[in-house]
């Protein structure tokens, strides 16, 4: 397989496999009201998904190199801190 054939894959499967969370986590939530699947998925969905949006749109804005580099590491760090929020909330419900 090649290198960018193998990347797209992995990438496939990452979706599914974040798809598949979200539909155990609402499943979950409707069948028992549980809400730290659902806490952890927001989790997942705030890790990947919404950071890979923000660091695409910083990097397709027209600013200087320095500037971009500051705004992914500060979406990089804010990120993490809502991932790990939303993981601290999960512990503490469960």
């Amino acid at each position: 397989m090649e290198r960018d054939n193998l990347l797209h894959h992995l990438s496939l499967i990452n979706y599914a496999l974040g798809i598949s969370i979200g539909a155990v986590a609402v499943t979950e939530y409707k069948s028992h009201r549980n809400i730290t699947p659902l806490l952890i998925i927001l989790a997942v969905i705030i890790a990947g998904p919404l950071e890979d949006f923000l660091v695409e749109v910083i990097e397709k804005k027209p600013i200087p190199a320095p500037s971009k580099e500051r705004g992914i590491q500060l979406v990089d760090q804010l990120t993490s801190m809502g991932f790990l929020l939303f993981l601290l909330l999960a512990a503490l419900n469960a």
